[in-house]
């Protein structure tokens, strides 16, 4: 079976397999084995995939600048339905 198939395969199952296990059912073989390729790293790339300089730079930047801001104590709730008030 040739990588990007087999990695699509994982991507694939593997939410329904975790779906499957946490609805309380087991899993199986199948389910199992591909569980266990993707935690033993088996059929990962072996290249690797750096981060672009630029891209780096701008992400570690974005990193340090979060520390400028305190965490506030409390966060507020923002509702996808709005306040009601039709705004």
């Amino acid at each position: 079976m040739n990588h990007r198939l087999t990695t699509f395969a994982l991507a694939f199952a593997l939410p329904f397999a975790v779906c499957a296990a946490e609805a309380g059912k087991p899993l199986g073989a199948d389910a199992q084995h591909w569980i266990e390729l993707q935690k033993s790293g088996q059929q990962a790339s072996p290249a690797p995939r750096p981060m672009p300089g630029e891209i780096a730079d701008k992400v570690y930047e974005r990193y340090v600048d979060s520390f400028k801001q305190p965490i506030p104590a409390e966060f507020k709730r923002q509702s996808a339905a709005g306040d009601g008030t039709g705004k």
